[in-house]
């Protein structure tokens, strides 16, 4: 089970309450990449903390149902559902939400990321690296903590504080959440728009679409298992999409916990692509996770755009094959003959960095058809 912190401010969270719903989008944007892919990392029952800008931390809520699009927000139509209460934040992307075990107070951030008398062991390894990175990155408005994160938030949110009974919603008075004994439903009217077809999710035009894909269907979808193998390395039961990791502007793409303990770290080009960067992105991804994280292995993939296959005259290079009688004699062009041996040395260099725990570099490229739609993974290594 994966815990998501949500941002909100002190307007919007005593709406976030009274509905009992979570949200997130992009200002004046009635559709946002990065903000879907967020969202579409949580699975119903997971955990829903909220974070109450220059307050603290409030929670525990957990998702109900499936994320829906406000069928008000798209553009020519009046404004989103509940905009004026929520003061014009634009909150596209919605999911329902009910309580787990709600606390009546806030803990601040010194005390959840900062204060020494809070740290287990006085540990590195525990402190909340998912929100220090995130708090260093800015702007985003959803960010997925693992398991021992939470339990560790958990423990210091539990101190010194009272549970709430559960109810059908709350309200935010002076710091402290209150239960509302008068009923306030969300319109169901509001909750029926997906924010994708499942046709279109399976569309990949960009490599935004890949990311969104996998976060809205990993563990689901035949074609993406192809990857994420869950005979093999289990069942994802944690997602985090473009997390921080480092104290530059590095982002991973993708990176899935599974129920047997396992990481598996995804860096997607829409492009038949490797070079020295890509290298660097996934060494030091692997070098991150394996030192701040405990999970059995961590398992890197690269996944790369299947590369144009025959060369339809006799210009351009950037095909796997420079004729129809290459491709019958299976004789690769001098770039993808390159390009393999770059990926090939890749993987060696990889392994040769002795990273704990880290498996060796596995390298997919994707097809997809006449209309875009995703058709399968191969594995180049």
């Amino acid at each position: 089970m994966a815990t998501h912190i949500l941002t909100v401010n002190e307007t919007t969270f005593p709406i976030h309450l009274r509905y009992m719903f979570i949200g997130t989008g992009k200002n004046g944007s009635p559709h946002q990449t990065g903000a879907l892919a967020d969202i579409f990392s949580i699975r119903e029952g997971d955990n829903i903390i909220f974070y109450v800008m220059q307050r603290g931390f409030f929670g525990i809520f957990k998702a109900t149902g499936e994320v829906f699009y406000d069928y008000e927000s798209y553009d020519g139509y009046h404004p989103q559902y509940l905009n004026d209460d929520l003061g014009g934040k634009t909150l596209t992307y919605r999911m329902k939400i009910e309580p787990n075990e709600v606390y009546e107070n806030y803990i601040s951030e010194w005390d959840m990321m900062e204060n020494p008398e809070n740290i287990k062991d006085n540990s590195i390894f525990n402190l909340q690296w998912s929100w220090i990175f995130k708090k260093l990155k800015g702007n985003r408005g959803c960010v997925s903590i693992d398991e021992t994160e939470f339990e560790l938030f958990q423990s210091n949110l539990a101190k010194n504080n009272n549970t709430i009974a559960k109810s059908g919603c709350y309200d935010y008075v002076n710091g402290k959440i209150k239960s509302l004994n008068t009923g306030v439903l969300y319109h169901e009217e509001c909750t029926t728009k997906p924010p994708r077809s499942v046709e279109r999710l399976n569309k990949i035009y960009r490599e935004e679409d890949l990311r969104i894909l996998f976060t809205a269907y990993a563990n689901n979808h035949g074609v993406l298992n192809q990857v994420l193998k869950p005979h093999n390395n289990g069942n994802v039961n944690f997602i985090a999409n473009e997390i921080a990791c480092s104290f530059s502007e590095r982002r991973m793409d993708l990176l899935f916990g599974t129920d047997q303990n396992n990481c598996i770290l995804i860096e997607l080009k829409n492009d038949f692509l490797f070079n020295e960067n890509i290298y660097n992105q996934i060494q030091e991804y692997s070098r991150w996770i394996s030192a701040y994280k405990d999970y059995t292995e961590i398992i890197p993939i690269l996944i790369l755009k299947s590369p144009r296959q025959v060369r339809p005259s006799r210009r351009g290079k950037y095909f796997k094959f420079l004729s129809e009688n290459d491709k019958r004699e299976n004789n690769f062009s001098p770039w993808y003959k390159a390009m393999i041996e770059k990926i090939e040395n890749g993987k060696k260099e990889l392994s040769n960095e002795g990273i704990r725990k880290t498996a060796d570099l596995q390298v997919y490229l994707f097809e997809t058809g006449s209309g875009n739609e995703l058709i399968k993974f191969n594995q180049l290594f």
